[in-house]
């Protein structure tokens, strides 16, 4: 008798003859143009997403372990969990296989779980095995070249198996997104007299911020966290380093009640490195310097690793991929993870989004906080973009997994300059509502109540249901150092997600060393605790020849909750 197996392997090739188009597009994206066939005897190295498992009762156990007061709550799963919910079925890793054996070709699992595979093939092989035509395209603007088909299939009985193929029909963004961005601000500072506040004179002497400023501001601890086995790791990509001059420099001028020789741990992801030559910085610069210099110098006494992510060309996201599924492997991931890349979600396919949020969901699963900045885009608009898309939302800040509930956190924009008389919401913070995602339940009440206080339950101009970002704020200027120089006349909500990060890297250091679980996916804990933050009821944020959203009492798209008031999130946190 036949095996199961060898029955399924009869019916695959009885019809492996037979094809479907699993993905299509009518033309290159604009700024992209075919310039010509591809060498057909070029290697491609294309990545196969098998179909997951039981990423549904994954996110079913990610929200009873994130929600405080299930029973649940804390109780993180084992890398060897997480891949019993993820892995492909027995069924569908045969049949691929056989599928590929039948052409020759051998395939090399990228995933712990097995649900990413790699397979190194000509372009004449790809061309025959999927029915494609991958050909050369060009960036109009930049002349960068990639190799893309705009259709591909594969055989009908792998169907409910392969989920997509990269890179294929995805192209980059024309536009060059996925670095962080900045704003210069000194037009908007004044030499005026500080107004009066509770904010001392010199914290309030130049619109930008220090750590002894946020922790005066937010009531952050200054004395350093007790031992225990917390990480913050802060992501970097796209040749971008970590300088530790700079941030030894930094902690001698701000933070000089700590030692200048307190430094960084480093991870390597796809052979990146962490070059200290001055010219090694990179053109992000202007967010990762500060990244390194506040999450050390403001998380104090947290253990702080930077995540090298080596360069992939022209594909940001697989590396983006590369580095979760690298923290993944990890027996003990870092507790809290900051990232402050990204773009907007119309730069991004559906497919890199999906497969995005259920990686981060995995990491949810195994208890870290993923925190992200939603970028200087306001409503929608790209600084001198003129091709924008009104209300386009940031990304990856409104990644949700596929039963709609959200696994990062997002922060916005505030600002405290010389002229204003308290914290207020930032014109440059990026907000809205997602295009792709559903809207989490947690957040329900939240946003209902602004869409009725301000008169937009039936707007079509925005997704009323979806996903709504941010989901915090803090102030976004900040003094740092970079080649040795002090710089405190930029802006990005990547300082915002900075300070954030710190601030809960310091709250999940308290928990752990209180023999508690770490704080793991923050959403449901922050939406039921508003009163722990400050509620920026002044500003909006244009963007995309709109007036984007205001900044209301409670929840607003522009803002969150507000900023943090650390006593109070201390207060929630150690509740549970």
């Amino acid at each position: 008798m036949l095996k199961p197996i060898a029955v399924i392997f009869l019916l695959h090739s009885a019809v492996r003859c037979q094809f479907l188009i699993l993905e299509k597009r009518g033309d290159p994206p604009a700024g992209f143009s075919r310039i010509g066939p591809t060498p057909v005897d070029q290697v491609l190295n294309l990545r196969l997403a098998l179909t997951q498992g039981n990423i549904t009762g994954l996110q079913d156990t990610i929200y009873e372990i994130s929600t405080p007061g299930n029973p649940r709550y804390g109780q993180y799963l084992t890398q060897d969990e997480v891949n019993h919910f993820v892995a492909p079925s027995e069924g569908t890793t045969s049949l691929v296989t056989s599928w590929l054996d039948s052409n020759g070709l051998t395939s090399s699992p990228i995933t712990p779980a097995g649900d990413w595979i790699s397979v190194n093939l000509t372009v004449s092989k790809a061309n025959e095995v999927l029915g494609a035509d991958f050909s050369t395209f060009q960036n109009e603007d930049t002349n960068q070249t990639v190799v893309r088909t705009l259709a591909y299939s594969i055989p009908t009985s792998l169907k409910a198996d392969i989920s997509w193929i990269h890179p294929t029909v995805n192209f980059p963004s024309a536009r060059g997104l996925g670095s962080p961005s900045v704003q210069n601000i000194t037009s908007r500072a004044t030499s005026a007299t500080p107004p009066i506040s509770s904010i001392s004179a010199d914290c309030r002497e130049s619109s930008s911020w220090t750590p002894v400023c946020f922790q005066e501001l937010y009531g952050i601890l200054s004395a350093p966290a007790k031992p225990a086995a917390n990480v913050l790791a802060v992501s970097g990509f796209e040749n971008n380093f970590a300088n530790e001059r700079d941030l030894a420099t930094f902690l001698e001028t701000f933070r000089p009640d700590m030692s200048p020789n307190t430094t960084f741990e480093l991870i390597s992801v796809d052979g990146g490195i962490n070059n200290q030559l001055p010219a090694g910085s990179g053109i992000a610069a202007l967010c990762l310097a500060p990244d390194i210099q506040y999450t050390v110098g403001l998380a104090t006494g947290v253990s702080v690793t930077f995540i090298s992510t080596g360069t992939i060309p022209n594909d940001f996201y697989t590396e983006m991929l590369d580095q979760a599924h690298n923290l993944l492997s990890m027996t003990n991931p870092p507790q809290t993870v900051l990232n402050t890349w990204g773009s907007l979600e119309s730069q991004v396919s559906p497919q890199i989004a999906i497969s995005l949020c259920n990686v981060y969901a995995q990491l949810a699963a195994r208890g870290v906080s993923y925190i992200v900045e939603t970028g200087l885009w306001g409503a929608g608009g790209i600084p001198f973009d003129t091709d924008c898309v009104p209300f386009d939302p940031p990304f990856p800040a409104t990644l949700m997994p596929l039963d709609f509930r959200s696994s990062v956190t997002a922060v916005g924009a505030t600002e405290f300059t010389t002229d204003e008389t308290q914290e207020t919401a930032s014109s440059m913070s990026g907000g809205g509502f997602s295009n792709f995602f559903q809207r989490p339940k947690y957040q329900d009440a939240a946003v209902d109540g602004y869409l009725r206080l301000t008169g937009n339950t039936e707007s079509t101009a925005f997704n009323v249901s979806s996903r709504a970002v941010p989901d915090v704020s803090a102030i976004s200027q900040v003094e740092f150092i970079l080649d040795g120089e002090d710089i405190n006349f930029f802006g990005s909500t990547a300082y915002s997600a900075e300070i954030f990060a710190s601030i809960v890297a310091l709250l999940t250091n308290e928990r752990i060393a209180a023999g508690k679980p770490a704080l793991g996916f923050l959403n449901p804990l922050l939406y039921q605790n508003p009163s722990a933050f400050n509620d920026m009821q002044v500003g909006n944020n244009p963007g995309c020849n709109t007036d984007g959203f205001n900044a209301t009492a409670g929840w607003d798209p522009v803002t969150g909750f507000g900023s943090p008031i650390y006593p109070k999130l201390q207060e929630a946190c150690n509740k549970f």
